[in-house]
């Protein structure tokens, strides 16, 4: 048993590392945050340069010898240290909606989809969560319902939705057999364009964090689809969204273990130089004992979330541990970015300071993507409970 990382991913880590402090300092995160706006293309098209939209892509698309997703973790927490809102930014299509296609789609619609997404071109968006259906996601009622021509006329709103006026491709999961068991009618569509597309309402949701992620709240009127936009076949809907869900569960603990540990070296480097009561802080017993238990929620969170895609890549599936790494590195985001304003004191509580910002994206991470209670659920299910 090796706990280290191999050469290929200590350098990949390494140039990651360097490459992130040089395009994503603090105060251009910051700036992105105060004017609520996505990060611009060019961000993504300089992260196709370095070739990391490919790791859970097939190999004819992302050039890389196979299917890596330790290499994804990996990257995924060192972008993750400048901000968890940018690694979302990047997972939406290379770790969730990219992979989805990858597996499920006709040939024509990945080489539509995947050389723009290896490339950092477009971001990809997915519409499933409805009002009714949240963490029971297979309750959507959005109807499609295919016309005399084979195409399928979409109505019905969806919440929730990330980065969808400004994404090159959705995919829209809709109720196409409403008399069939709720897992077995569900179909996925893909749309190009859909911020271009009149027949799409979009409402801006105000969130509490991840203020570079757009999120909206829309209504489709009538939203016509030919019948090549549908994805793995009429009523596999859900067996497409699955994969995502996993792969979005253990990069957020990615996420949250990336985002975490940048907030622990920024608060080690401050406890060292403060000096109160004629010595550093991190001299202080109370302070060392809640880097201590902020430090092993982190490197236990690591440890799940490294299990997770060891176990995808060498299995094949990754369910409960996929749960796993998503609680940990949630949990772990959440108490480290409390505990480490609290360690700053005043400069904690600035914006300046960066955990601010941490602190109200970290919650979203116990909610999207599956809230703790299901994972938990998940989990219980899995032991055999």
């Amino acid at each position: 048993m090796d706990f280290s990382l191999s050469p290929e991913h200590q350098a990949l880590k390494d140039m990651s590392r360097r490459f992130v402090e040089t395009e994503f300092p603090r105060e251009k995160i910051l700036q992105w945050v105060r004017d609520k706006v996505e990060p611009p293309r060019e961000a993504f098209l300089k992260l196709g340069e370095l070739g990391v939209f490919g790791f859970l892509l097939p190999p004819e698309y992302s050039g890389l010898e196979k299917v890596d997703p330790t290499g994804m973790v990996v990257f995924v927490e060192e972008l993750s240290r400048a901000s968890s809102a940018l690694s979302t930014h990047y997972g939406r299509a290379a770790v969730i909606v990219g992979p989805q296609i990858a597996r499920f789609a006709s040939q024509a619609q990945k080489d539509l989809v995947l050389p723009k997404v290896v490339r950092g071109e477009v971001q990809l968006a997915l519409c499933l969560t409805e009002a009714e259906a949240g963490s029971d996601a297979a309750a959507i009622s959005t109807r499609a319902e295919e016309q005399p021509d084979g195409s399928y006329l979409i109505n019905g709103t969806k919440m929730f939705n990330s980065q969808i006026e400004s994404a090159g491709f959705a995919v829209i999961a809709a109720r196409t057999d409403p008399d069939k068991p709720k897992h077995e009618g569900i179909t996925l569509f893909l749309v190009e364009n859909p911020g271009q597309r009149p027949e799409i309402e979009y409402h801006r949701i105000e969130t509490l964090g991840l203020a570079m992620i757009p999120t909206y709240s829309i209504a489709f009127n009538d939203l016509r689809v030919p019948a090549d936009a549908v994805i793995g076949g009429r009523g596999n809907g859900w067996k497409g969204l699955l994969g995502g869900l996993d792969n979005e569960r253990f990069y957020h603990g990615a996420i949250g273990v990336g985002a975490a540990q940048g907030i622990i070296d920024l608060v080690l480097d401050y406890v060292n130089q403060r000096i109160a009561f004629g010595k550093p802080l991190g001299r202080l017993q109370a302070v060392r004992h809640k880097l201590v238990d902020m430090q092993m929620a982190v490197d236990s969170a690591r440890l799940l979330t490294y299990r997770a895609a060891w176990k995808l890549e060498h299995e094949g599936s990754c369910h409960k541990e996929a749960s796993m790494a998503k609680v940990a590195g949630a949990e772990a985001y959440m108490m480290v970015s409390h505990q480490g304003i609290q360690l700053l004191g005043g400069f904690g509580y600035s914006v300046e300071s960066g955990l601010p910002m941490h602190f109200a994206d970290a919650k979203m991470f116990e909610i999207g993507g599956g809230a703790m209670e299901i994972q938990r659920n998940i989990i219980a299910k899995e032991m055999g409970l």
